[in-house]
């Protein structure tokens, strides 16, 4: 459970309550994929598709535009392999987790997987994920899809213990917020002609039951509500709410029309035109007056002030902007598509959202301390 990058799921009941401890995670993959800096992707899974009868007529299993919805199983949504990878039990944190709980987290990250890696990772003939393939150069999925499992698990059961500490109870606007979704799910069922336990059984295994699943998302929802209460009450420490303020111009070394990357030439040229206005500057009035020359020249792809908040740059640029400066501190910063010259201009006070990341950043540090410790190693029985 690293970066919080907050999933969504497959059918109403799984995505809507997957918006939270998946992404509580960063990974070799999940560092690469595309996903939202908020976390959240809803979106459906491809895996079952309605069967166009052509019929126009309305079948009792079926929508009322004609279409039949095959009825799903088990094995309709996953094949053998990811299968063996399901009902496992775990004990984390002294918390024993069911094989309903770890199959609500796989669902989650299978359909994840294949929503935002569609293209590129290794599919079966059949079209399912390939549980035996590279996802990466070290690692294949099923060992990726186990892993995210176990992190999400890890981050549950840290933060059901924070609910527990700080006396936390979900409302009952949010109880029947469940109720409500159990409703929908059990409505989308019928159009497969199944019961809304069979409905669930097809995406979460044989143990799944609505009263199970109930309890899993009442403990879902209790985790989000834990997250929500340490940002809300998290005690600022002085100065911890100052953000730099840098101003910045970016000598490129990709095209911004294609990027790709440019001739070593210029690559070169680049590289000496930062050094030459590093050298020329001789306060922030000057560097904007002779970054704007550069940019209507095309010599600079982009010259502004930015307030930096956590998490908002690429790392080799929020590191020089959070690293201990005076104002008026001139460096050269170099990324993967340019140089930039940056001039430290002073600090501001966080907006009310960037205080809200701050307390996040805060409450992730803190988790990923606690569920790397031994004490939250899992225990498979």
């Amino acid at each position: 459970m690293k970066k919080l990058r907050i999933s969504a799921a497959v059918l109403a009941l799984c995505l809507m309550s997957g918006v939270c401890l998946s992404g509580c995670k960063s990974s070799e993959y999940a560092a690469s994929s595309a996903t939202s800096s908020s976390g959240a992707s809803q979106s459906d899974s491809g895996l079952t598709l309605p069967l166009d009868t052509g019929s126009g007529t309305v079948d009792p299993n079926g929508s009322a535009d004609g279409t039949t919805l095959m009825k799903m199983t088990y094995e309709n949504n996953y094949d053998a392999a990811a299968i063996a990878e399901m009902n496992k039990t775990v004990k984390i944190h002294g918390m024993q987790f069911t094989t309903l709980d770890y199959n609500y987290y796989f669902a989650n990250e299978y359909v994840q997987l294949m929503t935002t890696g569609w293209g590129s990772i290794p599919m079966t003939a059949a079209g399912f994920i390939d549980m035996n393939g590279d996802l990466t150069d070290s690692k294949k999925v099923k060992d990726y899809l186990g892993e995210q499992v176990i992190f999400d698990l890890q981050g549950e059961a840290f933060l059901l213990e924070y609910a527990q500490k700080n006396n936390l109870e979900l409302s009952e606007e949010t109880l029947s917020n469940i109720e409500r979704t159990f409703t929908e799910t059990e409505e989308t069922a019928a159009q497969y002609g199944m019961t809304l336990d069979e409905y669930l059984q097809s995406w979460y295994g044989p143990d799944a039951t609505v009263d199970g699943m109930r309890s899993v998302m009442q403990r879902y929802e209790l985790v989000t509500l834990s997250m929500q209460h340490y940002v809300d009450v998290y005690p600022f420490a002085e100065g911890e709410t100052l953000l730099p303020v840098v101003y910045h111009v970016l000598f490129p070394t990709i095209s911004l029309e294609t990027g790709e990357k440019l001739s070593d030439e210029e690559c070169a040229t680049a590289k000496q035109r930062a050094e030459d206005l590093k050298k020329s500057v001789t306060g922030l009035e000057d560097l904007q007056t002779k970054a704007d020359a550069a940019v209507a020249a095309g010599e600079a792809g982009e010259a502004r002030q930015y307030r930096v908040n956590l998490g908002q740059m690429v790392k080799p640029f929020e590191d020089w902007c959070f690293a201990s400066h005076n104002v008026g501190d001139i460096d050269i910063v170099e990324i993967d598509y340019g140089y930039h010259v940056m001039y430290f201009v002073g600090k501001e006070e966080a907006d009310e959202d960037q205080k809200k990341q701050i307390a996040y950043k805060q409450f992730q540090a803190e988790m990923d301390e606690a569920v790397a410790s031994a004490e939250y190693a899992p225990e498979f029985s």
